[in-house]
């Protein structure tokens, strides 16, 4: 055990005076920073946290209920009031579901709390779904079977939560300081705006090009396409996004939303349960929670459907199992049985996010620390064990990536791997964000947020400005468990930063710098107590005020959430695009694919969105280079697209000109126009007025009369053109003849033909020719693996038949 004799640091000792030193210059610079902003106005998101906190104060003052109780009992009220019952009851599912899952996959082999249970029955879940996603079975009944599973074969479990929420749920508040009740009823304050915005409508970038995007197409195709062609990031590893698709197949868009705002309070839970393993209180483990929520960008992961809440959680569950491995823990036994729980949950991280593998090294450094502690009889057993849970769990994103793409994380690297559906060049992320650190990185992350992310000054939240000296404090006091904590965050900063300077991917630094900020500053034997209460007030206060920094969708609008007709009213005046979805999937027969210039967000779409942009380099290359109005139209009907979405502001004039050349405008939002392809029948033909022979192949030459551009055949000597053809698409095949000597019968004929040139198929229709030039016609459909067609003149019998002209159009 941890002796805390070793974590205080004596009154006016040096080691005191260093910490309190480094607190002085921390104040100073934070000062003068503070000194260069300008105060955030009150929005939406601070006052429902006042609410909040002024209701659960109240009730927690009348009745002698826990917070967390009277939490529950307010949220579910609210959720009546939005009419939101539904998706919770689902969410709530999924999480019993998984936690039954989790537990029964663990046994007894694993000490682990509940937390720990329901991400490995989470993680479960969405590799089983991503492995649905291949064939089309997703299907509604499919997930509540799924779910439904586990709560039957674990009945008697399931009785046990029961009977323990139940008896949470009747419990009287227990002998909590005064201290711990208020920051339970804090916490509380912000887990109901972390609950009331997922309830929104979804207005998120991110979300409605990818996340929210391969659930809803998930449930309307019932597979998902690993197409990297149509979307660069089709292979990418998804977990997360899988285990939205579980809830969102059963309660819709407010359900994977609300699923993201559970794991970004799981991860609350598991600083909890960290801070108390390293040795701190009950009041320390309170704090820590509260400066993590508190942060704007652990509130901007909640905002909208992101992914880096369940990747963090995922993270954080497997770096304390790793921490568990060390010399910390006394039994060998249980130290070998972490390895494997450390196994599964971090490849169900790398199945999450990429930037994992960016993470382990640091983990494998810690590892390596504690060797002595791990290296034990049993070892080689429990590793392959572990090695095996990490493959299975982590690796099949990858290795479906590298069969589909030739690159295991297209499209990044693609310099090493060479992917033919990416340049060969490595995929850069957004200069904007920069690479590595500087001796004043923290203060940047706090004053010049947008260097860092898509938000404003305030986005990383102002508990950075502490962070020197709880680290300072930590290094000193000798608490060797949170030196292990603090190398894994830096180290996880240091490496990710190394790449790209990106906030969101080190969101689980964030997660474990705030256990670090709460054991000095909780503790009364390093800092005062009102010391303490005076940093963390400034703290939580600043982060409350700054809350919607790290991003733009967390607006709290209550028309939106109590009626449809406020939410439809909400999104017409916010995204109409999500409005303009709706209109194109009543109007879009067939699903079939609609082109899209405008930002990519087609959460929702019934079929393909083609992005002119680097989701789809191969469209955007074929749009680009159609350089008239009737290069545009072909390429378009040869992607069978009938239906355009336009931002008019997006587009230089140039390209917005060809397109309103070959479309008619049908509706318009504001700046969106949403236009449908002229019906204009595209010639395939090459000089179908035969005024030349380019393009077609005679039998014999004396077929063709030059003066007159025509074309005298028979059954045997017929006149051909190969032209090239889409799957699935209507085309018209006309033919101009007229008996050439006697009455006879004409014929218009196609063959089909796939890509290797082997025959399919032919259709054949007869006509009864006159001594008039007289048109006739046939409509045909390609079959589905046909490329190309042989289109004939030709006549039905021995008897000639003379042909002025010939048609093939889409």
């Amino acid at each position: 055990m941890l002796n805390n004799r070793d974590n205080i640091l004596p009154r006016y000792s040096l080691k005191y005076a260093v910490v309190l030193s480094v607190l002085l210059a921390s104040v100073v610079v934070g000062t003068y920073g503070f000194a260069t902003l300008e105060l955030a106005s009150m929005n939406s998101s601070t006052r429902t946290i006042v609410l909040a906190l002024a209701a659960l104060t109240a009730l927690t003052v009348f009745t002698r209920k826990p917070p967390f109780v009277l939490c529950l009992g307010l949220l579910a009220c609210v959720s009546i009031a939005c009419a939101q019952t539904g998706p919770v009851i689902v969410v709530a599912t999924f999480a019993l579901s998984a936690t039954v899952l989790g537990t029964c996959m663990l046994r007894q082999t694993v000490s682990a709390d509940w937390s720990v249970h329901l991400l490995v029955g989470a993680g479960t879940f969405g590799t089983l779904t991503g492995l649905a996603a291949y064939v089309p079975i997703n299907y509604p009944w499919l997930y509540g079977a799924l779910l439904s599973l586990p709560l039957l074969l674990g009945r008697k479990h399931v009785v046990s939560i029961g009977r323990e929420l139940l008896g949470h749920l009747q419990a009287d508040r227990g002998a909590q300081t005064p201290l711990q009740t208020g920051l339970d009823v804090l916490i509380c304050s912000f887990a109901c705006l972390y609950v009331l915005v997922a309830f929104m409508p979804e207005v998120g970038h991110d979300a409605l090009a990818m996340h929210l995007f391969v659930p809803s197409h998930l449930a309307q195709r019932h597979q998902w396409s690993f197409d990297a062609n149509t979307y660069v990031w089709a292979v990418m590893p998804m977990l997360a996004d899988w285990i939205y698709s579980n809830v969102y197949m059963l309660g819709g868009e407010t359900a994977a939303r609300l699923i993201n705002s559970a794991f970004t309070l799981l991860v609350a839970w598991q600083i909890r349960s960290l801070t108390l393993w390293a040795a701190g209180s009950a009041t320390s483990a309170r704090l820590a929670s509260l400066i993590f929520l508190s942060t704007p960008l652990a509130f901007a992961e909640s905002s909208s459907l992101h992914i880096e809440s369940a990747w963090t959680a995922f993270m954080m569950a497997g770096t304390l199992a790793i921490l568990k491995v060390s010399r910390f823990t006394p039994e060998p036994g249980e130290r070998l049985s972490q390895w494997v729980l450390a196994g599964i949950l971090l490849g169900f991280a790398m199945a999450t996010k990429a930037v994992t593998l960016s993470i382990l090294p640091v983990l494998l450094v810690v590892l390596l620390l504690h060797y002595k502690a791990w290296a034990i009889q049993g070892l080689a057993k429990t590793l392959l064990l572990g090695s095996a849970g990490l493959i299975l769990a982590g690796a099949t994103p990858y290795v479906s990536a590298w069969y589909l793409t030739g690159n295991p994380v297209f499209p990044f690297f693609n310099a090493i791997f060479h992917s033919p559906l990416w340049p060969s060049l490595d995929f850069k992320p957004p200069a904007t964000f920069g690479t590595g650190m500087s001796w004043d990185t923290l203060y940047r992350m706090v004053f010049n947020s947008p260097q860092f992310i898509e938000g404003r000054i305030g986005a990383a939240g102002f508990q950075w400005l502490l962070l020197p000296t709880a680290a300072v404090a930590v290094l000193l006091s000798g608490n060797k468990k949170a030196l292990c904590i603090l190398l894994i965050g830096a180290g996880a900063l240091f490496l990710t930063f190394h790449s790209t300077a990106y906030l969101r991917y080190v969101f689980p630094s964030f997660a474990l710098f705030s256990v670090i900020l709460a054991l000095p500053f909780s503790d009364t034997r390093i800092f005062p107590r009102s010391l303490a209460i005076v940093a963390a007030s400034v703290l939580i206060l600043a982060n409350t005020r700054f809350i919607q920094a790290a991003t733009y969708y967390g607006d709290i609008n209550p028309s939106a959430l109590l009626s449809q007709a406020g939410r439809d009213a909400y999104l017409a005046q916010r995204l109409p695009i999500r409005n303009m979805v709706d209109t194109v999937n009543v109007l879009n027969n067939g699903d079939q694919p609609v082109a899209v210039f405008a930002p990519p967000l087609m959460a929702g779409l019934h079929g393909d969105a083609l992005y002119a942009s680097w989701y789809n380099l191969k469209w955007k290359g074929e749009f680009d280079t159609a350089t008239s109005p009737a290069q545009l139209a072909q390429r378009l009907r040869q992607r069978r697209v009938s239906w355009l979405v336009i931002d008019l502001k997006a587009l230089p004039q140039a390209p917005l000109e060809r397109l309103f050349a070959v479309s008619t405008s049908y509706a318009r939002l504001g700046d969106l126009d949403l236009r449908k392809l002229d019906v204009t029948h595209h010639e395939h033909l090459l000089n179908p007025d035969l005024s030349s022979l380019e393009g077609w192949s005679l039998t014999s030459p004396t077929t063709y009369d030059a003066s007159r551009n025509i074309l005298t055949v028979n059954v045997n000597t017929p006149a051909t053109q190969r032209v090239a053809v889409t799957p699935g698409m209507t085309y018209i095949n006309s033919v101009t003849a007229r008996c050439a000597t006697t009455a006879t019968t004409g014929r218009i004929q196609v063959n089909w033909m796939d890509d290797r040139g082997d025959f399919i198929s032919t259709r054949i229709e007869t006509f009864d020719c006159t001594t008039q030039w007289e048109t006739h016609e046939m409509n045909v459909v390609a079959p589905a693996n046909a490329t190309s067609a042989i289109i004939y003149a030709s006549g039905h019998t021995d008897t000639p038949v003379a042909f002025k002209s010939l048609s093939f159009r889409q």
